[in-house]
């Protein structure tokens, strides 16, 4: 779609009101003003400023708020950028409006399909070797200069090229800098993307390789019993971008290569003889998950067994929620390895029993879960909990764990509605924190 055609689609009342509504109302998210995008946030209001700034050119991005998440002992935290809930109408326009404009880039694969897609090639016989390059800090190195020029290439529209360059160079916290793309912004990824398309075409084209990239992780299986050129060709590439790869000569250096009946790892999962299982890491990571629900539950005054048991199973399967997959078992369900499923089921039961709660609560199992999960169709999911799917009674139920019968009675349906989606985005906000740093 032509630049001043997607604009103008994108930028207008109708559209920015369905964009509030559909990506941004209820979300907790606040920036530097504190203000949230509940029912007192005036969005007609706010509408009528962005529509009335944009056409005189004076739009102005309020600062980011910073937030900071640890990335380890020893790292530099990653830095996110929160936008106010005004800029972040703006910035998804903006989004939309490049969608429309490279939808080849708009098209980036989810980390499961990319996944799926891995678990498949990785078994090819013709492959032979596997690269895994790893880019240093990799929104904060993105080249403005060079991303402008690949951006403005088709963007010719003045306003648009300013609103994209002011939220790339608004400031996050109290630190201006001077390259690199802010993360957590709806713009951050379609950007990033755009930048590589060149790079990614490249790779994707060569009939000798298998090239995958999500983000700054790169993976590459080669037809070659010795792929390092192509992997110093590759690094060098990236080079040309003003992008650093962590070298692979480095001591426990995430950029490696070797043959396929090696091992190594990639988003999370663990690549052991051509087959997929999961890092010990991840492991780890949602046995603690388990034993938080569990174990806190006698430290919970006038704690109930159903509210437990309620959350202690949403945490083993996931969920459905807006069309999506959530959770994660839903991140693995690539895993091709069953004793890892049943060893999770047994330390279910171990926590219950040391709990003392195993004659109370019989829990959902992992093994169980993993089959449907397998389902394409999301009307088929029985054991796995829809949230797409409940009625208005099964939502008045849910939210009895969190409200007096008296005062639910006293709500109509639409209002019960809203505050559903409300406590059901606080549910899988929560679940999605068992994904983190999965690369």
């Amino acid at each position: 779609m032509q630049p001043y055609k997607a604009f103008n689609k994108r930028f207008t009342r109708k559209s920015l009101n369905d964009i509030y509504h559909k990506y941004i109302y209820l979300t907790p998210t606040t920036g530097i003003d504190g203000v949230k995008a509940d029912n007192d946030f005036d969005i007609d209001f706010e509408i009528s400023i962005i529509l009335r700034k944009i056409a005189n050119n004076s739009y102005k991005f309020s600062r980011y708020k910073e937030k900071l998440i640890s990335k380890g002992v020893g790292k530099k935290p990653r830095v996110i950028s929160i936008p106010t809930v005004r800029d972040r109408v703006v910035l998804k326009a903006i989004h939309l409006v490049l969608q429309d404009i490279y939808p080849e880039c708009s098209k980036t694969l989810v980390p499961q399909l990319m996944l799926d897609k891995v678990k498949s090639v990785v078994k090819q016989p013709c492959y032979k070797s596997f690269i895994k390059v790893d880019i240093k800090e990799f929104y904060p190195s993105i080249d403005r200069d060079k991303l402008f020029k690949k951006l403005f290439y088709k963007v010719r529209k003045n306003s648009l090229r300013d609103l994209i360059s002011q939220a790339i160079s608004n400031t996050t916290g109290r630190v201006d800098v001077d390259r690199g793309v802010p993360q957590g912004l709806s713009i951050s990824n379609i950007l990033a993307e755009i930048y590589l398309y060149d790079l990614d075409f490249q790779y994707t084209n060569n009939e000798n390789i298998a090239y995958h990239r999500y983000v700054d992780d790169v993976l590459v299986f080669s037809t070659l019993s010795n792929p390092r050129p192509l992997l110093d060709d590759i690094i060098q590439q990236f080079e040309h971008l003003n992008l650093e790869c962590h070298p692979c000569d480095e001591i426990n250096s995430k950029t490696k290569l070797g043959l396929l009946n090696g091992k190594f790892d990639f988003l999370g999962y663990y690549i052991k003889d051509r087959k997929l299982t999961i890092k010990k890491e991840s492991i780890h990571k949602i046995e603690n998950s388990l034993a938080k629900i569990i174990f806190s539950h006698k430290h919970i005054k006038q704690a109930k067994l159903y509210i437990t048991r309620n959350k202690l199973n949403l945490r083993i399967t996931g969920c459905i929620f807006e069309g999506k997959r959530r959770g994660w078992l839903f991140y693995y369900s690539q895993l091709e390895d069953d004793k890892i499923l049943y060893s999770l089921d047994c330390t279910v039961r171990k926590f219950l029993k040391r709990a003392n709660l195993h004659n109370d609560i019989t829990a959902k199992t992992f093994s169980k879960a993993h089959k449907e999960c397998s389902r394409t169709v999301l009307s088929n999911y029985k054991y796995i909990v829809n949230f797409d799917e409940y009625t208005i009674q099964e939502k008045r139920k849910l939210l009895l764990q969190f409200m007096e019968q008296s005062k639910l009675d006293a709500l109509d349906d639409s209002t019960i509605r809203l505050i559903f989606t409300k406590k059901v985005k606080h549910l899988v906000k929560d679940l999605e924190e068992d994904l983190r740093e999965n690369s």
